[in-house]
């Protein structure tokens, strides 16, 4: 009886467990598998680190701030357009919270209105990544902001 009594027990208890489902906040999604990404949090630095680890064996589900969403200081998921801007030193650059994926600020994509060279780009959706860009009408030549006419394929 006793043993009965302890399998019904055990069964109840495994059923309970089973459907309980972790509640995630608002913005979050709850990811099964979830990989460590530095850049699951609002970056303090131009320097973020994109890298996530992928775990070799799942533990525990996990809530993680959505697409765009970043986790804030306290802990809150935010879009990612609304983290605090980090100091951008080098000269002739600015904060940019979502940057475009074309153009770049490279002189490779330079183009005298500032508009993407490549037709279409501009309606991809991609994931924000803040960081440093060249100031409107710069664009990067070696790591360096520079005029739209210093760019080597635009130089007489």
């Amino acid at each position: 009886m006793t043993r009965a009594v302890l399998i019904i027990f055990c069964v109840i208890a495994t059923v309970i467990r089973s459907t309980e489902q972790l509640t995630c906040g608002p913005n979050e999604d709850l990811v099964k598998c979830p990989a460590k990404c530095l850049s699951d949090y609002c970056p303090k630095h131009a320097e973020e680190d994109r890298r996530c680890e992928k775990p070799k064996v799942c533990g525990e589900p996990k809530c993680k701030c959505g697409f765009n969403m970043r986790r804030a200081e306290n802990r809150a998921c935010i879009s990612t357009r609304d983290c605090p801007p980090f100091p951008c030193t080098a000269p002739n650059t600015e904060y940019v919270s979502c940057p475009s994926y074309c153009p770049t600020d490279d002189c490779s994509q330079a183009t005298p209105d500032g508009s993407c060279p490549i037709f279409g780009y501009n309606l991809i959706v991609v994931e924000c990544f803040p960081q440093c860009r060249c100031i409107s009408g710069y664009w990067k030549n070696n790591g360096t902001c520079v005029p739209y006419s210093e760019c080597p394929q635009n130089k007489n």
